[in-house]
């Protein structure tokens, strides 16, 4: 069974719309996995105070996000345009713009990108979160080095800090007496 030659460009401009939406519906799997990954986020955050996470694991889920976002509408062929090969040929661009419109694409790419939006606003907390403990665990670290530096000056100069303290006072207890107090 042959297809008429004269359908030819129609079908490839269905065939067309309908790889974009499956490869569309790949990343929307893809995507709500990654968002199940992370959906015991707030629970840990709710019961615990900790994201449960370390900084490499976040940086790593934070690249993953970076790549949906990239897949979604940076790559050669986003989803969001209408391919250049169709603006030569507008009864196909209309083809293939009704089918891309039947299969809901524009929709399912704006819900796509509002998880995605979602998901990096939470880990933007998630980052300010591990930002904020490491801080504060430098400002300690911070803290007992001054403290150690303090005690080895002590340690060193002490004597020599105690001798004219001590000395001074007991010179000025010897001069109220009257008795003068050589050092």
């Amino acid at each position: 069974m042959s297809l008429p030659e004269e359908t030819l460009l129609a079908r490839y401009a269905y065939s067309q719309a309908l790889s974009r939406s499956t490869a569309l519906s790949a990343l929307e799997v893809s995507l709500d996995e990654y968002l199940n990954s992370m959906a015991q986020l707030p629970q840990s955050l709710m019961k615990t105070g900790k994201p449960g996470m370390g900084r490499t694991a976040l940086i790593k889920k934070l690249g993953e996000l970076m790549k949906f976002r990239q897949g979604l509408n940076l790559n050669r062929e986003n989803f969001s345009d209408v391919p250049d090969f169709y603006w030569a040929e507008p009864e196909l661009e209309r083809l293939f713009n009704s089918m891309s419109d039947a299969l809901d694409v524009k929709e399912r790419t704006t819900s796509v990108n509002d998880k995605i939006t979602y998901a990096s606003e939470a880990q933007s907390v998630l980052r300010q979160l591990l930002t904020e403990s490491s801080t504060h665990s430098m400002e300690l670290i911070i803290i007992a080095l001054i403290a150690v530096e303090v005690v080895i000056a002590l340690i060193r100069d002490g004597p020599e800090l105690w001798e004219m303290v001590a000395g001074k006072d007991e010179r000025k207890y010897a001069d109220d007496k009257g008795d003068l107090v050589l050092s």
